[in-house]
């Protein structure tokens, strides 16, 4: 890529990079209001995974579509699936990160337990349409467009951690809006930036969106049964 062409397309990634954040981050603050005003928990939800496919989903169809001159779903990884033994390596790695996170939660740093009575609430729809879409939706964009972007100018190990840096600091707006900084606050800032780093790393491996995504539902399922409190 001759380099006018390639500073062109890295300008084009950062502004839509900047114009992302400053949407989310009024979303991800002053917009929730719009949730909290709703009284139906299966309203909520559909309103907040419209939204989050809204500024998510079709902002990253639409750059690839029109700036870049892709087709989306080649380009982000949807149609693309991996192999069997790419699938096989993507799980051993997955089984690895899972195990590493439940043992640091409940035996090494001692501050959490497992609470099986929130399965049943995961499984009702407005649980399930969480569980299932928003992971698939952030990983469209972050691994399937920004790591995809980003590896073409800084090659894929800068991109990981690039995006996984990015995708830490996304949820900074609504936590800190939420509950202010503390030290809680920078340690899920550090799980999620650690989990990035392995979304990443299954995405570069097979260039498919699906092992990051399996790998996102996962690991959300395990936070949402990990509680802080007494057994």
């Amino acid at each position: 890529m001759p380099n006018t062409n390639r500073n062109r397309a890295y300008l084009q990634l950062a502004v839509f990079i900047l114009g992302f954040f400053a949407v989310w981050t009024v979303r991800a603050t002053y917009g929730y209001a719009v949730d909290e005003s709703l009284a139906s928990p299966g309203a909520r939800v559909a309103y907040s995974t419209a939204v989050k496919f809204l500024l998510w989903v079709v902002p990253a169809y639409v750059f690839v579509r029109w700036v870049r001159g892709q087709r989306p779903l080649d380009y982000l990884g949807v149609t693309r699936m991996p192999s069997l033994r790419q699938w096989a390596w993507c799980l051993a790695v997955l089984g690895c990160f899972l195990a590493a996170l439940t043992v640091s939660e409940t035996t090494i740093l001692d501050r959490k337990h497992f609470e099986w009575a929130r399965v049943a609430a995961n499984a009702t729809a407005p649980g399930l349409t969480l569980a299932i879409a928003v992971p698939l939706f952030e990983e469209i964009l972050f691994r399937g467009l920004f790591t995809n972007e980003i590896r073409r100018f800084r090659g894929p190990g800068m991109a990981a951690v690039l995006t996984a840096l990015l995708f830490a600091a996304v949820h900074l707006p609504n936590w800190t809006w939420r509950y202010g900084l503390s030290g809680a606050l920078l340690a899920n800032a550090a799980g999620v930036f650690v989990f990035g780093l392995v979304a990443a790393w299954l995405y570069l491996r097979t260039s498919s969106i699906w092992p990051p995504t399996i790998a996102h539902i996962a690991n959300n399922l395990l936070a949402s049964l990990l509680v802080i409190g007494s057994r």
